[in-house]
């Protein structure tokens, strides 16, 4: 039996908007050098949540300010694969109406993550920010062992 590799990175990065493509391709490129994550069918959905996650702490959390920081920690088991994106802003409750703002020009970013990883969980951290917790259980592309 071969031993799952157990992974934990962290990245810290400043409120810039130009800096979100580079971020999200640099952890998508690090997971598909040290993970099978290319295996998956969810390797695109990981990367629209990642980004979206991403665009929202730099954009709403921090209002772009560059001052403010936004921490990205990255876990892989094995199975299920983490992202937890920490910003600076003022504490944030999403609304509950995933399927209304599907439709809506503005706030369908989280549903969509909603629908794209297994769990998404919101919670304010006292003396940081807000988190957004992204899980998504790797499953094998479809016809692979």
């Amino acid at each position: 039996m071969t031993a799952t590799k157990t992974i934990h990175v962290k990245y810290s990065i400043n409120s810039c908007r130009d800096r979100i493509p580079e971020v999200v391709n640099g952890i998508m490129a690090y997971l598909k050098k040290n993970t099978p994550v290319s295996n998956y069918d969810c390797i695109y959905d990981i990367k629209v949540v990642l980004n979206e996650l991403i665009s929202n702490a730099v954009i709403h959390g921090n209002c772009e300010n560059s001052k403010k920081t936004v921490d990205i920690n990255v876990s892989y088991d094995g199975e299920k694969l983490e992202f937890l994106i920490i910003d600076r802003g003022v504490e944030f409750t999403p609304e509950d109406k995933i399927e209304e703002n599907l439709m809506c020009e503005s706030n369908r970013g989280i549903s969509i993550c909603h629908i794209l990883c297994k769990n998404l969980i919101y919670a304010y951290i006292e003396g940081l920010g807000n988190s957004a917790k992204a899980v998504f259980i790797l499953k094998k592309k479809e016809g692979e062992k």
